[in-house]
C-alpha cells in the first residue's frame, strides 16, 4: 500500500484544472481550500500503515489476495459492513472534517460491483468484467476513488429528460468505437480534485427516453475537459485572511474540499465505462449507493458528535462550569444521540443481505434510519455545545489581537476563564467548537445533505416500514374483523 508521502506526491503530479474564489489554482496540493482535505485523505494512508490500526483500516482483497485499504474493499459479509461503520466512527475524531473522496468512493465501488453483475445477466454485457479489472488496478495501486452521484439537477420538479438545459444532468453526447463522450456536471463532490479516479453513477431513476443519462464510469480528475470549481463557504475565506492556526479551530484538516465538477465533452475509454444506456438500472444503482453511503455517514457524524461533546466538556472546564448538573446533562444527551446513530448503523450492517454477486447490502430501513438519526444528533450537539460554551463562540478575538502589544493585555485579561487556564487555550477550544457547530465550517449542513437529504431517507423508510402488515396486526389485536 502507498505511503502518505507517495499519495501526496501523486496528487501533486496530477494537478487537475481547478478554480477557487474566482482564480485558477496553480497547485491544488498547496491551496488553502484543498490542502486541509489533502491532509485528511493522507491520514487514511498513514494510519493504514500503523500496526495498531491495521485490523480496522485494512482488509484482505479476494481479487488480489493482498491486504488493501478498507476504503477500497468490497464488503463480503455483514462483518465487513460493520467494520466499515466502525472505521468511520473511529477515524472522524482524528480529523474532524471529511475524507469524502474515500468515503463516497467505497459506496460507489461496492455499488458498481453488484449492479454491473445484474446488468450483465440481463443483457450479456461485459461491464462486470471491466469493473473487476478496474477494481483490481485501484487496489493494487492503492488509489483514492471519489464517488460522484449528485448532478446539478436544474429544475428539481423535472426529470433529466425534461430539463430546459440537458447539461444539468450528466449525459452521453457521442458513442465511439473506443469509448464515449460525456457532458454535464456533478455537484458537491467531496475531495474530487484530490482523488486518483472519480467514479460516476446516476443520481436518480431514468425513463427509456432518458437512457443517455444512464451512465456509470471512472475518470481521473485531470482528464481533458474536466474543470473543478471549489466550494466557497464563508469559513474558507478566513483562511485567506489569516495564517494563524488558532483562528481556524481545526487548522490541519477543517475544510470540506468539495468541487463542482464540469465535464466539457470528456472522453471515457470503453474499459472505464460500466453502464451506458441501461436506464432501468439507474434507480437501483442510486439507491444501492445511498444505502452504503448512509451507514458510513451516520458513523462519521456520530464521530463528529463525540468530538463535539469532548470539546464542549473541555470548554466547560475552562469556564469553571463543568460540575454543574445541567452541563453534565447536556453532554450526556449529546453522547446518547451519537450512540443511537452509531448503533443503528451497526445494526444496518448486521442485518445486511447477500447480493447474487457475493457482496452484501446494508439493511435499507436501518441504513436510512441511521442517517436520519445522525443528522438529528449533529444538530442537537451543535445547539447544546453552543449553550455550554457561551457567547464567546461568536465574539472571540483573533491571534493578531493577542499579538498586538496595544491590545494584547486587554484580550488576555477579559477573555480569560479559570485563573489556571490560559486565555489562548480558552479561545482555541472555543474556535474548535465554533468549527464543529457550523459557525466556522459546513459540518451540520453537510451532515444534513451528504448521502441524500432527509426527505429521501423518510421516503425510503415509508416504502419499507411494512405499514399494512402492522395495521393488520393492530386490527387483529383490537378484535376488528371488518
Amino acid at each position: 500500500m502507498k505511503t502518505e508521502q507517495e499519495y501526496r506526491d501523486s496528487i501533486r503530479a496530477m494537478n487537475p484544472t481547478v478554480y477557487a474564489f474566482g482564480e485558477k489554482v496553480e497547485q491544488v496540493a498547496d491551496h488553502p481550500t484543498f490542502a486541509p482535505t489533502l491532509n485528511s485523505i493522507a491520514l487514511t494512508y498513514r494510519m493504514a500503515k500503523e500496526t495498531e490500526h491495521e485490523t480496522l483500516m485494512t482488509a484482505r482483497s479476494p481479487f488480489t489476495g493482498k491486504m488493501v485499504n478498507r476504503f477500497l474493499h468490497i464488503c463480503q459479509s455483514p462483518e465487513d459492513l460493520i467494520k466499515r461503520v466502525e472505521l468511520s466512527k473511529f477515524l472522524t475524531p482524528f480529523h474532524g472534517a471529511c475524507v469524502g473522496a474515500r468515503c463516497a468512493g467505497t459506496g460507489a465501488l461496492n455499488t458498481l460491483y453488484m449492479i454491473t453483475s445484474d446488468i450483465d445477466k440481463k443483457y450479456g454485457t461485459d461491464y462486470h468484467q471491466r469493473f473487476v479489472k478496474f477494481l483490481t488496478h485501484v487496489q493494487e495501486e492503492d488509489l483514492v476513488c471519489s464517488g460522484m452521484v449528485t448532478d446539478a439537477k436544474g429544475d428539481r420538479s423535472l426529470s433529466p429528460g425534461q430539463q430546459a438545459d440537458p447539461d444539468v444532468y450528466l449525459h452521453l453526447v457521442e458513442k465511439r468505437p473506443d469509448g464515449i463522450v460525456v457532458r454535464g456536471a456533478k455537484a458537491h463532490q467531496s475531495g474530487a480534485a484530490l482523488a486518483h479516479y472519480n467514479i460516476v453513477v446516476p443520481t436518480t431513476s431514468m425513463k427509456a427516453e432518458e437512457k443517455d443519462y444512464a451512465l456509470a464510469f471512472a475518470v481521473p480528475p485531470n482528464a481533458p475537459g474536466i474543470v473543478h470549481i471549489a466550494e466557497a463557504p464563508a469559513p474558507n475565506a478566513r483562511r485567506f485572511l489569516s495564517t494563524d492556526p488558532m483562528d481556524f479551530g481545526n487548522a490541519e484538516y477543517g475544510v470540506h474540499g468539495s468541487t463542482l465538477v464540469v465535464f466539457n465533452d470528456v472522453f471515457i475509454p470503453n474499459e472505464m465505462v460500466f453502464m451506458c444506456g441501461e436506464y432501468e438500472f439507474a434507480g437501483v444503482m442510486a439507491s444501492t449507493f445511498g444505502n452504503f453511503q448512509r451507514i458510513a455517514t451516520a458513523a462519521c457524524k456520530s464521530g463528529h458528535c463525540d468530538l463535539t461533546y469532548g470539546a464542549a466538556a473541555v470548554a466547560a472546564e475552562y469556564n469553571g462550569i463543568d460540575k454543574l448538573s445541567h452541563i453534565r446533562d447536556k453532554i450526556v444527551e449529546m453522547s446518547f444521540q451519537s450512540a443511537l446513530a452509531y448503533g443503528t448503523a451497526i445494526a444496518a450492517g448486521y442485518k445486511a443481505k447477500a447480493h447474487p454477486s457475493g457482496a452484501y447490502i446494508p439493511d435499507e430501513m436501518l441504513a436510512n434510519a441511521a442517517k436520519l438519526q445522525a443528522v438529528e444528533a449533529v444538530w442537537a450537539a451543535s445547539k447544546l455545545a453552543t449553550e455550554i460554551v457561551g457567547g464567546i463562540i461568536c465574539t472571540a478575538p483573533t491571534q493578531k489581537d493577542f499579538d498586538n502589544p496595544d491590545i494584547a493585555e486587554y484580550v488576555d485579561k477579559y477573555f480569560k476563564g479559570r485563573a489556571d487556564v490560559s486565555t489562548e487555550n480558552r479561545v482555541r477550544i472555543t474556535r474548535l467548537v465554533e468549527y464543529l457547530c457550523g459557525q466556522g465550517s459546513i459540518v451540520p449542513t453537510e451532515s444534513s445533505h451528504g448521502g441524500g437529504p432527509a426527505a429521501v431517507q423518510r421516503l425510503v423508510m415509508r416504502m419499507n416500514n411494512n405499514l399494512n402488515y402492522f395495521k393488520r396486526r393492530a386490527m387483529k389485536m383490537a378484535g376488528i374483523t371488518e
